[in-house]
Order: C-alpha cells, then structure tokens, then sequence
C-alpha cells in the first residue's frame, strides 16, 4: 500500500517545465553557433588545401613538361591551370559556387607563373570567407606557404 502524502504528487509543475525548456534552448542554441563556426572553418580549410595543391601541381607540370604553367582565375571565378599556348590543364574549384565555397577569390598578381625550373614570379592567392582570409604565398623559388588572419 503506498502512501501518496509522503511521496508527494506525481507529475511536473510549469515552473519545472519552463525552466527545463530554457535551459535546453539556450544549450542548443550555443550548440548552434559552435556548429557554424566549425563548418566554416572546416570548409574555409578545404578551399586552402585546394588552393595550394593546384599550386603545387602546377609546379610540378611545369618543371615534368618543360615549360612555363601559368595560374589565374577563369570565367567562373575558379583557378586555371594554363600552358604557353592556353590549353587548360586543371581548374581548382573554390569561388563562391564551388563544392568548397569560399566568399571571394583573388589573385595578386592577376596570373602566377612557374617556370621549367620550378622557379616563380612571386604572388599569393587570397581566399576570403566572412571575416577570416588566408593567403597562399608562392616565392621566386616556387615553395609555398598559408598564412591565415582574421579581417580587421
């Protein structure tokens, strides 16, 4: 036989319930955030690696063909690999409408070459995504290195 005076009543009152569904919207809610964040800087690494590996490539098919590669951005606002003669060679996805997006794409100079030595006119892709950029330098050498800072 229970006694229900000295269990209490079964059940949860309003008081209980609106302070338990605060809770759990607030955590969602920076759960969220913490979610985005991770997504863009996930993609945002991504496109970097993408970047540097077509830079890369066209180091390597420049010193493999003999010939000088140049890099620029094409029509769609993706990396272009080019030989002297301007067939294309490979093309890095990474505008704003790529499977990777980024918020914009740029070049500095407008095109950077490598040559059949592996050396390079220096100049840097910029990658933006909302207040984060990175930049991939290429050097008169053709290494490369990233460079990442946020946008003041």
């Amino acid at each position: 036989m229970r006694n229900s005076r000295l269990l209490g009543p079964a059940g949860v009152t309003l008081p209980e319930l609106l302070i338990t569904l605060t809770v759990i919207g607030t955590l969602t809610t920076l759960g969220a955030s913490g979610f985005r964040n991770l997504r863009d800087a996930t993609s945002m690494r991504a496109a970097t690696w993408s970047v540097r590996n077509h830079l890369a490539l066209a180091r390597s098919l420049a010193i493999a063909r003999r010939e000088k590669i140049r890099v620029r951005l094409n029509e769609a606002g993706d990396l272009a690999l080019l030989t002297p003669s301007g067939e294309r060679v490979a093309t890095a996805s990474v505008g704003p409408t790529a499977d990777v997006p980024v918020d914009s794409l740029r070049v500095r100079p407008s095109t950077l070459r490598f040559n059949s030595r592996g050396q390079a006119a220096p100049g840097s892709v910029y990658l933006y995504r909302g207040d984060r950029i990175v930049r991939v330098v290429s050097n008169f050498l053709g290494r490369l290195r990233i460079e990442s800072y946020r946008a003041p």
